[in-house]
C-alpha cells in the first residue's frame, strides 16, 4: 500500500528555495520513518512566486533530479494559497486573488503545466483551489468581518464575489481552466484535475451549495461557453467539465459545517461530481461553557482564519467569523451548544475531556469507502507552528510521522476488513 502523503503547506513554501528545503529536510525525514524502502508521495505547495521560479529554464529539471535522488514523486499541488502562508497575518487574504481575477486563472494554469511535468506516467494529478471566493452564498454576505478587507483583519470593504455577475465570471474562468486541462492532457498525456476546496463561510462551503453550483451554474454557463460557435457538442462540453473540474474534500471543513464526510462523499457521487482529492484533517469540537471557552482562548492566533460554528440544542447553527476574544465572548450566549472551529489539530489528538476532535468522523466505513473508490488521500494539518505548546508533541517531523501512522493504520484496517468480508461471502 502506497504511503499517504502530507501537504507541504505545513512548511514555508513562498520561494523555490523554501520548497527545496522543506523537501530535503522535513519530507525526507518523514519518508525515512514511514516509507524507507519505497517511493514516497509528496503533496506540493507552491506559491505564485515559487511556481514562477520553478518554471524558469533548468529549475524544473533540477527539481525532478532532486525527487529522483530522494525516491520521491508528486501526486498533486496545493494551489489554494497564492501568496505568503506562514509567519504573517493571512486570515481572509488566503482567498485572494479569487476566481474573478485573471491572476488566479494564470497561476492555476502554471501549476498545471508544472504538475504535468512532474507526474509519474499513468498517474492522475490534482490541484486544489479556493472555493470560488470568500463570502456568503448567493448575493448576500454575512455580518461584519465576513467580507474581504485589509490582510489579516477579516473586516473592511466587502467584495462583489457573491453577486450574480461576479459568480458568472468565476464560473466562466473555471470552464476556461477545464478546457486548458483538457488541452494539457492532449499535449502531454498527463491528466490533471482542478480540485475546488469547499470551506466554511466561502461561496462554496457545504454539499448543498456545491451540488447547486455545479448543476445550476457550472454545467449551465460552462457548457454553453465551451460549446459556443460549434467547438464541441453540449454533451462533449459537459463531459469535459465533469472530467476536469472536481472537488477537494477537506474533512475538517465539512466537520465545521456539521456534515459527515462519508455522507458528503456519497452525495457528490450521486451528483456525478468528481472527488479529486480527500484531505484528512480534524477540527476542534467542544461543548460551550466556561471551561471550554477558557481553553479555546489558547488557540486564538493572528495568522490563520478559524471560522467557528455553534449548533444549539434545538439544531440551529450560529456562525462566528473567526476564533477571537470577541467571538469567544459572543459564544457565551450559546451555553451547552456544540462548538466546532476551523483549527486543524493533529489527527492523533483525541482531546482531553474539555476539548475534543472531529477525527472520529474518519470512521472505518469512511476509510473503507475511500479505499474502494481509490480516492487520492492527503494529510493536511498546517497549523503545527500556531498550536498551543502542549499540543506540539515533539518537532514537526515527529508530529507528521504520528499523523501518517494514525491514518495509514486505519486505512489498512479498513482494507483488511473489507477483504475479510469479501472472502467470507459465499
Amino acid at each position: 500500500m502506497t504511503s499517504i502523503p502530507y501537504c507541504l503547506n505545513i512548511h514555508p513554501g513562498e520561494t523555490l528555495d523554501d520548497v527545496r528545503t522543506a523537501v530535503e529536510t522535513h519530507a525526507c525525514a518523514v519518508k525515512a520513518r514511514v516509507s524507507p524502502d519505497a517511493p514516497y508521495p509528496l503533496g506540493l505547495r507552491l506559491s505564485a512566486v515559487a511556481a514562477g521560479e520553478l518554471a524558469e529554464p533548468g529549475a524544473l529539471e533540477s527539481f525532478r533530479d532532486l525527487l529522483a535522488r530522494r525516491d520521491l514523486f508528486v501526486t498533486g499541488i496545493n494551489g489554494f494559497p497564492y501568496g505568503t502562508f506562514h509567519n504573517t497575518a493571512v486570515k481572509t487574504a488566503v482567498y485572494r486573488p479569487d476566481w474573478t481575477t485573471p491572476e488566479r486563472l494564470t497561476y492555476t494554469g502554471r501549476l498545471a503545466e508544472l504538475l504535468a511535468s512532474l507526474l509519474p506516467e499513468g498517474r492522475v494529478g490534482n490541484i486544489s483551489t479556493v472555493p470560488l471566493g470568500y463570502g456568503e452564498k448567493g448575493s448576500g454576505f454575512r455580518g461584519q468581518g465576513s467580507g474581504f478587507g485589509v490582510q489579516g483583519s477579516g473586516k473592511g470593504e466587502r467584495d462583489s464575489g457573491g453577486k450574480p455577475e461576479a459568480r458568472a465570471v468565476m464560473t466562466r474562468q473555471i470552464a476556461v481552466a477545464a478546457e486548458f486541462l483538457h488541452d494539457l492532457k492532449l499535449r502531454t498525456g498527463r491528466e490533471v484535475v482542478l480540485a475546488i476546496e469547499p470551506e466554511p463561510d466561502c461561496l462554496l462551503e457545504d454539499t448543498d451549495g456545491v451540488v447547486a453550483w455545479f448543476e445550476d451554474e457550472l454545467l449551465y454557463e460552462g457548457r454553453r461557453w465551451l460549446a459556443a460557435r460549434g467547438r464541441r457538442t453540449p454533451d462533449e462540453a459537459e463531459a469535459l467539465l465533469r472530467t476536469y473540474v472536481g472537488l477537494c474534500l477537506d474533512t475538517c471543513h465539512f466537520a465545521v459545517a456539521f456534515e459527515d464526510p462519508l455522507t458528503a462523499l456519497t452525495r457528490f457521487e450521486s451528483a456525478c461530481i468528481r472527488v479529486a482529492r480527500i484531505q484528512l484533517s480534524a477540527a476542534i469540537r467542544a461543548t460551550v461553557g466556561d471551561a471550554s471557552l477558557a481553553r479555546l482562548a489558547a488557540f486564538v492566533d493572528p495568522v490563520y482564519l478559524h471560522q467557528t460554528k455553534i449548533r444549539q440544542p434545538r439544531g440551529r447553527i450560529v456562525a462566528l467569523p473567526d476564533l477571537a476574544p470577541e467571538t469567544l465572548e459572543a459564544a457565551r450566549r450559546h451555553v451547552d451548544g456544540e462548538l466546532r472551529t476551523h483549527f486543524h489539530v493533529p489527527l492523533f489528538y483525541a482531546g482531553d475531556g474539555v476539548l475534543g476532535s472531529t477525527h472520529g468522523d474518519l470512521s472505518p466505513e469512511f476509510f473503507g469507502h475511500a479505499a474502494r473508490h481509490d480516492y487520492p488521500l492527503e494529510i493536511e494539518t498546517y497549523t503545527f507552528h500556531v498550536l498551543p505548546p502542549e499540543l506540539r508533541t515533539g518537532d514537526v517531523v515527529e508530529s507528521l510521522v504520528r499523523e501518517t501512522v494514525w491514518a495509514q493504520d486505519r486505512l489498512a484496517a479498513a482494507v483488511s476488513g473489507a477483504e475479510a468480508s469479501a472472502d467470507e461471502t459465499p
